[in-house]
């Protein structure tokens, strides 16, 4: 098998496992929630108004930009607890921990490892669980 025939198979796993699954469902779900799409493009045009300020320099109106960022800290709060965005981030985030894991791998062939024996490293406890998914 060559390697850009293994690459597409690889691609076909990962469209066919539950996680990506998931990710895509909940992407068409957010994507259909008109209030969420209004909240998100509220914030587009926050950061934009930001950066228009911001790039003014000495001259940018601090308070105006205290403002902005209070408005887009809030907004980005409320998307955050918004029910379908918060599905959504989970479903990310369980494809973000199969991308880890296949970057992993890939690493440890690029090392020379057996394929076929091959295993990632445990991840070493730093006693700050936002590393990681825990230990207990």
């Amino acid at each position: 098998m060559s390697l850009e025939k293994a690459l597409r198979e690889l691609g076909k796993e990962i469209q066919n496992d539950p996680r990506f699954v998931a990710l895509k469902a909940a992407a068409d779900v957010n994507d259909a929630d008109e209030a969420l799409q209004g909240q998100m493009q509220e914030m587009q045009l926050l950061s934009l108004q930001y950066q228009q300020e911001a790039s003014k320099a000495d001259e940018a109106d601090k308070d105006k930009i205290a403002e902005l960022q209070e408005k887009y800290q809030k907004l980005y709060e409320e998307i955050m607890q918004n029910e379908n965005m918060e599905k959504y981030s989970v479903a990310a985030s369980a494809m973000e921990e199969m991308a880890q894991y296949i970057s992993t791998m890939i690493g440890l062939f690029f090392d020379g490892q057996d394929p076929e024996t091959c295993e990632p490293p445990a991840p070493e406890c730093t006693h700050d669980c936002c590393t990681c998914g825990g230990c207990h």
